[in-house]
């Protein structure tokens, strides 16, 4: 009877002591811990475990920071784009063409370096012609005009070939070739020219002009015709 009246009058007292703003930490925790469930246990222990997670990756990300701080890292200059390849020199010869004996290189419109005279020998008139062009198709088929000072012009066909290169393998040899006179506006006419040429350095061909029937040999140039001209 005693130990029950003392409990009694002991829970009054607390009861009277809390109304009070009386606190004693101690049996605070002891009852709030009594009290406690089992899930809202299991649930701080899970917070206990991910704010130490969360701790030891905040520790791992500052020690990549330091790391990636200590590193040195050499700029590398960027490649330079390439140059745009020079456009195709369209006055001159194509050399791949040339070499390979593709009759396809004489295609368009050429001009040879032209002072060749003519003596007629009756008159002994000379005519000086200064001006010397031929024309191709696909095939190596021509039309070749020859002009003089004194207005004179001379017209006919011609035709071009790649001959066969000599056992030593020459260089690639291109012949131009009239297929015999040449007939002039003024009634006379020049002997026929076979044309042999070799190709230059400098987008041009260099040629031999023989003439057949006379024996004339001479030099002269083939060059494309500008597109201006």
């Amino acid at each position: 009877m005693a130990l029950g009246l003392l409990v009694i009058v002991g829970a009054s007292g607390y009861a009277a002591l809390a109304a009070c703003r009386v606190e004693f930490p101690l049996l605070d925790r002891w009852l709030a811990q009594s009290c406690r469930s089992e899930a809202e246990a299991a649930a701080l222990a899970r917070l206990d475990r991910l704010r130490s997670r969360n701790l030891a990756l905040l520790r791992d990300i500052r020690r990549t920071e330091n790391e990636l701080a200590a590193l040195q890292c050499e700029a590398v200059p960027p490649t330079p784009a390439p140059e745009p390849a020079a456009p195709p020199d369209r006055a001159g010869i194509d050399p791949g063409i040339w070499n390979r004996g593709d009759i396809r290189v004489l295609d368009g419109c050429w001009e040879l370096d032209s002072d060749f005279r003519t003596r007629d020998i009756q008159t002994g008139r000379i005519t000086h012609y200064t001006q010397w062009e031929m024309c191709f198709d696909r095939e190596g088929r021509g039309r070749e005009t020859m002009t003089a000072t004194n207005g004179t012009t001379c017209r006919g066909a011609v035709s071009g070939r790649f001959l066969d290169r000599d056992a030593a393998g020459s260089l690639q040899r291109l012949e131009v070739r009239e297929p015999g006179n040449l007939r002039c506006s003024d009634g006379s006419y020049i002997h026929q020219r076979i044309i042999t040429c070799e190709l230059a350095g400098d987008g041009g061909a260099s040629c031999v002009n023989f003439q057949p029937e006379t024996g004339g040999r001479g030099e002269v140039r083939l060059r494309r015709r500008t597109e201006d001209q």
